[in-house]
């Protein structure tokens, strides 16, 4: 069992990016409902804000530390180990090093979920794509919904990625578990950037922990506010927690 840190309150799952793979793929292994969220950033700090949100986030099976704001936060707290995990990449390392899993992609505008996976074919000959299911509107109506579980059924798939967003994704995922039945994975924007709608960030970039800038390139109206207001919340609440932290260290 891979062990956990309080990051602004959320439980984040403290590993490498190679554990990160094993622990799903043991999840896969074993079977029945499970999910993973991420934590970075903008979701630490919503999860201040939101009561419903931080509860579905500690429920996660798995929360990965998506940003490297997290991931310094938790070396600073002494998991010098620890390493990104994002989720994006997840899923890319698990196509190729699992092959013989059965994906299931939910999420993204409608016909995305088709492009996503020919993208994946084309770099992945011979993956196995079990289908997909776009959710335009969210929340996802009732309506959708159960046509949405009755695919993922039918296709009977090991894992299914789910790309709408923090939080939407989140909720939706602990919303349906036990009726999927199935681990899950929240991948975010990733849909997008394979259907070629977002470009990725070099890897130089990811790890300086400049992502965040590059994505606001690319869509500075829909994440200038965001950046903005919750990078400087997370920057704060971390000093608060560290302050914290020393006094109780202090006077122990």
């Amino acid at each position: 069992m891979l062990a956990q840190a309080r990051v602004l309150g959320t439980p984040v799952t403290v590993c490498t990016f190679v554990q990160a793979q094993d622990e799903l793929a043991r999840l896969v292994s074993r079977g029945g409902a499970a999910y993973v969220s991420c934590a970075n950033a903008y979701s630490a700090t919503m999860a201040t804000d939101l009561p419903a949100f931080a509860a579905v986030l500690a429920e996660a099976d798995m929360v990965t530390a998506d940003g490297m704001a997290v991931v310094w936060a938790l070396r600073a707290l002494g998991h010098t180990h620890a390493e990104r995990v994002h989720n994006d990449d997840l899923f890319l390392a698990c196509c190729a090093r699992f092959p013989d899993w059965r994906h299931y992609l939910v999420g993204g505008r409608d016909g995305q979920t088709d492009q996503v996976a020919a993208a994946m074919r084309a770099r992945f000959p011979g993956i196995r794509i079990a289908g997909g299911s776009a959710t335009p509107v969210r929340p996802v109506p009732a309506q959708q919904q159960e046509q949405i579980l009755a695919q993922i059924r039918q296709a009977r798939p090991d894992i299914v990625w789910v790309g709408m967003g923090t939080p939407a994704q989140d909720h939706w995922m602990h919303e349906v578990a036990a009726q999927v039945g199935l681990p899950m994975v929240g991948v975010g924007s990733l849909f997008d950037l394979l259907a070629g709608r977002t470009r990725a960030a070099p890897e130089w970039v990811k790890r300086s922990g400049l992502q965040w800038a590059f994505r606001l390139m690319q869509e500075p109206r829909r994440l200038a506010g965001r950046y903005l207001i919750y990078n400087s919340r997370f920057v704060w609440g971390l000093a608060r927690q560290w302050w914290h932290r020393d006094r109780k260290d202090g006077h122990g």
